[in-house]
């Protein structure tokens, strides 16, 4: 699988530029690169719901007080953590920090999203990454707008078929509940 200096390197290869074979150093495309990157594909990672990036936790829960009457309870979160998708038991709860509160006492588990390494991505994502990379790169490493422009439109339709090769992958949840039908009887 590819690696972060792939990635990157296949992203200046898109705009045109040389590749690199090291983060380190003062280049600009270096520069650029370690400044950028990280964001990038965290955002890129928490835009979707990644069935190659979810996990599952039970949470802990703390020692710490609520400091109002609101909530009973307070779980850590799981310190991978990007996006949470679900509590189960379903329950109220809201989020503080790395904190969730809620009035549940017994057992909390979540299914989240978590910042999975370059070497577990599948090929679909590597790709997008390197048009999302190339997208944000055109304009600060090449000074071209006509090539961000260029990059985004690739950006879009890579993103598009990221997402649709993803879902294909995970079992659709059927809707089990008919209120409408329901109603009728």
């Amino acid at each position: 699988m590819a690696t972060k200096i792939d990635l990157v390197s296949a992203a200046l290869v898109l705009i045109g530029d040389t590749p690199i074979n090291s983060l380190i150093g003062n280049s600009r495309a270096q520069q650029v690169a370690n400044a950028l990157y990280d964001s990038i594909v965290q955002n890129e990672l928490t835009k979707h719901r990644w069935g190659f990036a979810r996990a599952k936790a039970q949470l802990a829960l703390t020692t710490d007080t609520p400091v109002d009457q609101e909530w009973q309870s307070i779980y850590q979160l799981p310190a991978d953590i990007l996006f949470l998708i679900k509590l189960y038991p379903s329950v109220n709860y809201q989020i503080y920090g790395n904190k969730v509160y809620t009035n549940n006492n017994g057992p909390l588990y979540c299914d989240y999203i978590y910042n999975v390494p370059e070497a577990n991505w599948p090929s679909y994502f590597s790709k997008m990454i390197e048009y999302a990379l190339a997208k944000d790169f055109a304009t600060s490493i090449r000074d071209s707008s006509a090539s961000r422009m260029e990059m985004s439109a690739e950006y879009v339709n890579a993103s598009r078929m990221a997402r649709y090769t993803d879902s294909q992958q995970y079992p659709t949840t059927p809707i089990t509940s008919n209120p409408f039908v329901n109603v009728r009887y």
